[in-house]
């Protein structure tokens, strides 16, 4: 299928046929994304200041400034770099709709320097094709999971399987060393982790079993799940079903599946809560999406560029993970009105359940390649 343009409407109808799979217009769902982007906006210097001191907001301000300047003087004699873009996720979700409002956002702010072009989601480009695309220049950028490419860089567990949020993985190498690992491995530049304040949770179309110990049993029950969750649903009894997004709806209506893994926000995008009875808490894992950019697409812009995207994308991720905490804490009380009950695991069996997951992912890192694996896991993980 060729690549095509995506396009959409504001603030009426929508363009896509995957208005129909999220019952909800992506323009709509948009601008409601906007309203929580902006109230988070608004809170972006106390989170800086929280999450990386009062000197590097400073820092940070300092080179906003001149990144407004350059890109002022940058203007008239130079061309425009466009970028050509697809995400992993279908575009109804908000996950999706997070990546538009950081594209609309360089579109405006790097204007004359950077422009962005969504060809679309997974209708464009099947999500199993992208980071291979990425490497190879088809496309410039994706947007997505990266346990959608473990293949290709297995240490992307360390994302998962860590407990570190990403303002602190800037500050001590963290993600550095994985943008290292990309360039190796994908010949792509790790260029924003967005949304890394995510957690997974199990979610059931009935009441969960609890063990001696408290935790989960889940023997005899099939849950949904990518890849990642693999090994750790096994570990708690449960077959474990790989089904593609668009075909969870109709697995969880004709009793396919008992449950499924999926993060803390967007469930109710896709109407799966019109099954789902019950969630586990506490949250396991951590969010795993990235912005990556083919590299020899990178290396090809001017330093002009690639300063306008670093700060944007650097922007994106800080503010991301305050609008996805206050996702988390609307949709959570939303699911709540709508029937979906909270199991919460005992503080002990908690602890247990929490452990169990992360190192399952250290687990897997180590067993498909550990040369990286002790630094990762140390600047990552954090024992709770």
């Amino acid at each position: 299928m060729p690549l095509r343009a995506w396009t959409f409407e504001r603030p009426g109808r929508c363009r896509s046929r995957i208005a129909s799979l999220t019952h909800e217009c992506v323009a709509t769902r948009l601008e409601h994304f906007r309203g929580l982007w902006n109230r988070a906006f608004a809170r972006r210097k106390l989170f800086f200041i929280i999450a990386t001191g009062e000197n590097h907001m400073r820092q940070h301000a300092m080179f906003a400034a001149a990144l407004v300047a350059g890109l002022a003087l940058a203007g008239g004699g130079r061309a425009e770099e466009v970028l050509r873009a697809t995400s992993m996720l279908p575009l109804g979700t908000v996950y999706s709709q997070s990546f538009i409002s950081f594209i609309e956002r360089v579109n405006m702010e790097a204007a004359g320097v950077v422009r962005i072009n969504l060809l679309g989601g997974p209708e464009a480009l099947p999500t199993a094709e992208q980071a291979n695309a990425v490497r190879s220049g088809i496309v410039d950028m994706i947007y997505g999971p990266s346990s959608y490419y473990p293949g290709d860089v297995p240490e992307t567990d360390a994302f998962v399987g860590g407990n570190v949020p990403p303002a602190e993985l800037r500050e001590n190498g963290g993600m550095a060393l994985l943008n290292e690992i990309h360039q190796q491995k994908l010949n792509a530049y790790l260029l924003s982790h967005p949304e890394g304040s995510l957690g997974f949770h199990i979610y059931l179309t009935q009441l969960p079993v609890l063990d001696a110990a408290g935790l989960p049993d889940l023997d005899g029950l099939r849950v949904r799940g990518a890849q990642l969750y693999r090994e750790f649903f096994m570990g708690l009894g449960a077959t474990y079903v790989s089904i593609k997004v668009p075909e969870v709806y109709t697995a969880l209506e004709r009793g396919t599946v008992a449950g499924i893994g999926w993060p803390s926000v967007g469930l109710m995008d896709l109407s799966w809560d019109n099954f789902l009875t019950h969630r586990i808490d506490p949250h396991y894992f951590q969010g795993d999406i990235v912005i990556l950019v083919n590299l020899d697409r990178w290396n090809a812009m001017d330093e002009i560029a690639r300063n306008a995207l670093r700060e944007l994308g650097l922007a994106h991720e800080q503010r991301s993970y305050a609008v996805f905490t206050d996702l988390g804490l609307e949709e959570d009380a939303e699911m709540q009105r709508r029937g979906i009950e909270v199991v919460t695991l005992s503080d002990a069996a908690a602890k247990k359940y929490r452990r169990q997951a992360y190192e399952t992912a250290w687990a897997r890192l180590k067993s498909r390649d550990d040369t990286h694996y002790e630094a990762l896991r140390r600047l990552f993980y954090r024992e709770e």
